[in-house]
């Protein structure tokens, strides 16, 4: 059997984005293998593409 690395597998998934909560204005996490950003105050979560598509339009 094959031996390879896992990168993901001593990584922190989570990258804090640069764009605010739609629904309280706190801070989002984006967790880019599932595509969705989570709020870190209200723990709502958005489908990263619906984030991008609000910050173009405002």
């Amino acid at each position: 059997m094959a031996e390879f690395d896992n990168i993901y597998s001593e990584s922190d998934p989570f990258v804090r984005a640069h764009f605010d909560c739609m629904e309280c204005g706190g801070r989002l996490w984006e967790y880019a293998i599932q595509g969705q950003m989570v709020c870190e105050d209200c723990r709502a979560v958005f489908s990263s593409g619906d984030v991008f598509d609000a910050q173009v339009e405002a």
